[in-house]
């Protein structure tokens, strides 16, 4: 856009506020014609990339005192004198009501200790001293460094002890996790945690409340073998199981 039409369109805006503003003074108009020339010429430098420097606000204080457009660019004579006037409350009486917040509490999920129900984890059994019971809840064996519940004879086994659990709702069950004697103590606690509840998540898939299931760790502090080679540590990397029947 050149000078000469940037001149008319202001001409026209200068005819146009004159039609418009016959119940205003002059000077108002000849004020908002003046107004509209600044914004008109600052949307022309815009356009040729000429709008001013910017820079970068590090802080609140220089955000605050930004000034976007210069101090002359807004005619705001006509509006000075104002003052503002805040309305003073009204009472709505019982038309308006203010939601109440709900609480909703959350169930405490009892853990072994917490309550006569479920004792602590020294008073649940081996379910290896009973005839019956030693059938259902067999050990669940691990390859070497992994917590991966692998072979057909374990799938069976905890899908026995998952439909035992379902049969019986008052037993809960206790689910230890053990390594072999390689690595350091602190891995093989690790490890031991992630084989039990490898154990419990399947369990949980096949049906058994999750409340009911719970997993302890001992690394490679209860071998059941004391031997000192893959036959024995294949033996010791297993998952072992306690019962406790709250009926009882």
């Amino acid at each position: 856009m050149n000078k000469k039409s940037l001149v008319i369109i202001m001409q026209f805006n200068f005819f146009l506020l004159a039609l418009t503003g016959c119940c205003r003074s002059s000077e108002d108009v000849w004020d908002d014609t003046k107004t509209a020339g600044r914004h008109m010429g600052r949307g022309v430098r815009t356009l040729a990339g000429k709008h001013g420097d910017s820079r970068q606000v590090r802080c609140r204080e220089d955000f605050m005192n930004c000034r976007e457009y210069e101090e002359d660019d807004f005619y705001t004579s006509a509006y000075s004198g104002l003052e503002f006037e805040a309305f003073p409350d009204q009472d709505y009486g019982r038309d308006v009501a203010l939601a109440e917040p709900r609480y909703h509490p959350q169930k405490q999920r009892i853990e072994p200790g917490m309550s006569k129900q479920l004792p602590g984890i020294e008073d649940f059994t081996d379910p290896r001293y009973d005839v019956e019971l030693r059938t259902v809840f067999q050990t669940v064996y691990f390859p070497y460094n992994s917590g991966l519940i692998k072979g057909k004879g374990n799938m069976d086994r905890l899908r026995t002890i998952a439909a035992y659990m379902q049969k019986h709702p008052d037993t809960y069950l206790f689910v230890e996790g053990h390594c072999d004697e390689r690595g350091a103590e602190a891995y093989n606690l690790a490890l031991g945690a992630k084989r039990s509840n490898s154990v419990r998540e399947l369990l949980i898939k096949e049906g058994v409340r999750p409340e009911r299931i719970f997993t302890v760790s001992y690394g490679k502090e209860r071998p059941a073998d004391s031997g000192h080679n893959e036959e024995s540590w294949s033996k010791n990397r297993r998952a072992e199981f306690k019962i406790f029947n709250s009926d009882s």
